[in-house]
């Protein structure tokens, strides 16, 4: 038990579980055109767009969120918000400190989906942390799927 404690602390440190600082979850009031903070950028032939939003600041602690829109088959594009705890129950979803926009890497894997790397911080109290990278999975086959690695 003991051993499995130390492991599951080092694998920790090495940067195991950093997708657990971040969640997948409904715009809700998030894609408002007032918080768009960078201009969104366009993939797969303008069917994937990510931009990213601020809630002017507040919570200070965590106002940065990720959106990704997506082709819905019926009509329009579906919305998913990437943050660090999501909107549940009536609650305000909790964002970060900050997304290095500027760094933002994109891949494309014909069998899993386009792959986004973005550098993001958490606050500590006085101000940013660098805490890890989101890694965004985009996936539109079938009804399409936004997910975290």
């Amino acid at each position: 038990m003991q051993r499995a404690a130390l492991l599951l602390l080092a694998a920790m440190a090495c940067g195991f579980g950093r997708a657990e600082a971040a969640s997948v979850g409904a715009c809700e009031h998030l894609d408002r055109i007032s918080f768009l903070a960078e201009g969104p950028r366009a993939f797969s032939n303008g069917k994937i767009r990510v931009a990213l939003v601020d809630t002017d600041g507040e919570p200070v602690s965590g106002s940065v969120h990720v959106l990704v829109f997506i082709p819905e088959e019926s009509i329009g594009t579906r919305c998913f918000a990437i943050s660090r705890t999501s909107a549940s129950d009536g609650g305000s979803a909790l964002g970060f400190y900050e997304v290095a926009w500027a760094r933002l890497k994109a891949s494309y894997d014909a069998e899993r989906g386009l792959l986004i790397v973005l550098p993001y911080s958490l606050y500590d109290g006085s101000g940013g942390r660098p805490a890890g990278d989101l890694r965004i999975r985009i996936d539109l086959r079938g009804e399409g799927s936004v997910r975290l690695e």
